[in-house]
Parts: C-alpha cells; structure tokens; sequence
C-alpha cells in the first residue's frame, strides 16, 4: 500500500492506501487541507483487504495535538449498528431469535402491554420507551441493568409494536439487558471481546488508561449549541429523549456532555462507543461472508435483519424518517450509503460506518467536529461517492 505522510499546506495527513484508490486519498486530504474538518478519519475494506486508511488535522485544536494512528473519537449512534450486529451474532448462535418475544428472555419486560413485542420490533424502535420517565439521577446511568429495570416497569408512549420512534439512548438499555440475559455479560464486555479477536479498538465505557487519546468534540458552528437547545425546549419530549430529562447535553458545553469522561466511561450501548475508523471498518468487514471465511453475522442473518421494520414519519409525527432493520440503518434519503443492499449506522454528528454485501466493501468516517444532521452530509458523501465509481 501507498504510505502517506504530511501532505497539505500546515494540515498532515496520514496514513495509507492501496494502489488505484488515490482518488479517494485525494479527496479526503483535500477535506482536511480545505480546513472542513477539525480532525477526522476514514478507512476502507473490501473482501477483507484494507483499502484504505488515512487520518489527519488534529484531535484538540485548543491544544493543536495531531489526529494520530491510534486516536479514537465518540462516535454517538454509529454505537447502535456495533451493538446490533453483536445482537445477530447471539441470534446465529441460536441464543436469540428475532421474532420471538422479548419477554421471553427477560420475563419483567412483559408489563404495560409489552408482552408481545418482539426482538426484532424492539430493535426496530418500536417498544414505546423512546424516553425515561420521572427524575432521574446522573449515577443512575453506572448501572445498565437498573436502567433496564426502569424501562421494563414503564408505560409505554405507544402501543409496542404499533408504531416507531427513535430511541436516541433507551434502546442501549434494552438491548443491553436482552444481551446480559441470554450471555450473562452486558454490551460492553460483549463488545470488547469481539474487539480483542479482531484486534481493534471498540469502547463501549471507557477504560481510564485510554482516555488521552480520545479527540476533543467541537460543534461545527458555536450557534449549534443554541439551535439544539431551541430545538429540544426544556420539559418537551425531544428534550426528554436527548437529554434523559436533562442529565446530559448532546452538543459540548453547557452541562455534563461526550467530552466528559464521567459520561465516557458509562455504558450507554445506544450512544456512547468510543472508537477509530480503522476500528469500525475492520469490525463491519468482519461481518461480510466470503469464501473460506466465517463471518461474525452469517449472510443469511443480514438477509433477515434488513428487511424493514421501521420507516416513514415517527409516531405523532408528519416528518420524515430514517429506515431501521433489526437495529440496522437501511439506506434512505440521508444516508444512501453505497447502495440497496448497505447496511450500518450513523452519529450524531456526521460520523457513519456501513458495510455492502454486494461489494464486499466496508466503509468508516469519523471526526471530531460535529456538523448539522437532517440532510444528506456533502463532506462524507463526497468519499462515499468517490468509492462507489472506483468500486
């Protein structure tokens, strides 16, 4: 592979990749020299064989230290398609199954009209717990299970199954304790294993020893603080959803956020991974069959987990939404991905991670500068549709 080192004028890129992908190389160093990110990296796998695999700008610009190999970044809901897919190796392994009841693996789910709910809805946003109802206390958040207890004991917003709603941060819970109640082992730990076969770096809670190498988020535009709190007003149900009653803040400053390690180190297995491009592309790659290799999620489970299960507008609502599998994001209009047959998740943020069948390609974006979501991410998708033509 091409070896790349300190290209643009005063922003290094790093890195490599492999012969007849300079037009993907090009395109990401022009993003870091053109100043559209503040640090950031993006990796590419195909059948197994890394593409590419580039980073640059820094990781604090208060502190002007470079993005490195081994730097790593909150990468928010990209979480969600790490912990789904490690929810469908449990179903290939005959611990789970998809269209069984969740209560059927966690009896004290079944309250409130939730007895029927499937784990297949559930992962598909449609348990009715998009939020967390009465008060609730910061260190409540160190204890998964507790969290998990809470929710099981709600009342529903809808009726389960009749309708979605993104659940932002409640869906780690849930899927954290259906994993706990079928391995003994919550989503972190689970996760951490794979991560350790692999090689890789997938943080779901923090080890201590790791926090210096974690970039510094900033939001794109300082007024993005403000539009967020004027999008969620205080007491309203998206304020609810994105700040767990106010416990944390999605966007840097302004009370206990991602940057904070006190958060980091908590597993929140719908938000909270904490991880690199290399990291993420390798793990989705792990996921792809190919002759003479087990895959970690067989083909025909990412056949039955992609077919839809949530889309459209969410309940209540006349907006637009995004496409869920079982606890996959389906290719829509924000995030095509590389076509029909994509599969992966997005952040908060514009951090993405997807892996084609139909390729064989694996694909991973991150940075530490948080841009404006609702719309289709010109700076990601400018490599994503570089890689489409060269593949």
């Amino acid at each position: 592979m091409t070896e790349v080192s300190k290209i643009g004028a005063g922003r290094h890129v790093d890195g490599r990749f492999m012969s007849g992908f300079e037009a993907l190389a090009d395109a990401f160093a022009e993003t870091i020299e053109r100043g559209l990110e503040i640090g950031a990296a993006c990796a590419v796998f195909k059948d197994g064989v890394p593409l590419l695999d580039l980073w640059g700008g820094v990781s604090d610009r208060a502190a002007g230290t470079p993005w490195l190999a081994d730097t790593l970044v909150p990468v928010y809901s990209v979480t969600k398609g790490v912990a789904a897919l490690s929810i469908l190796h449990l179903v290939d392994q005959g611990l789970l199954e998809l269209d069984a009841p969740v209560a059927a693996y966690w009896p004290e789910f079944g309250q409130h009209g939730k007895q029927d709910l499937t784990v297949r809805a559930m992962l598909g946003h449609r348990a009715g717990l998009p939020f967390v109802q009465g008060a609730l206390q910061f260190e409540e958040l160190a204890d998964p299970s507790h969290m998990a207890a809470r929710l099981a004991g709600q009342v529903p917003y809808f009726a389960p199954g009749s309708s979605h709603m993104y659940h932002g941060l409640t869906i780690g819970w849930l899927t954290s304790e259906l994993v706990r109640r079928v391995t003994g082992k919550a989503m972190g730990p689970l996760v951490a294993e794979r991560a350790r076969q692999l090689d890789i770096e997938l943080h779901i809670g923090l080890p201590q020893a790791v926090r210096p190498r974690v970039a510094v988020l900033e939001p794109q535009l300082p007024a993005m603080r403000t539009m967020v709190r004027d999008l969620y007003p205080v007491d309203t149900l998206g304020w609810q959803i994105v700040t767990l009653n106010g416990v944390l803040q999605p966007m840097p400053g302004g009370g206990v956020d991602f940057n904070d390690y006190a958060l980091q180190s908590k597993e929140l297995a719908g938000a909270n991974l904490i991880t690199n491009a290399r990291s993420l592309a390798t793990f989705y790659d792990s996921c792809l069959e190919r002759p003479g290799y087990a895959a970690f999620v067989s083909a025909r489970t990412i056949a039955d987990a992609t077919r839809p299960v949530s889309c459209g507008a969410p309940f209540d609502t006349d907006v637009p939404g995004a496409t869920w599998g079982a606890g996959l994001m389906l290719p829509f209009s924000h995030q095509p991905m590389l076509g029909p047959a994509s599969f992966g998740h997005d952040g908060f943020g514009g951090s993405l991670a997807f892996a084609d069948p139909d390729s064989g390609v694996s694909f991973a974006y991150v940075r530490n500068q948080l841009a404006p979501g609702g719309a289709k991410d010109q700076t990601v998708y400018r490599l994503v549709d570089v890689l489409r033509e060269l593949i």
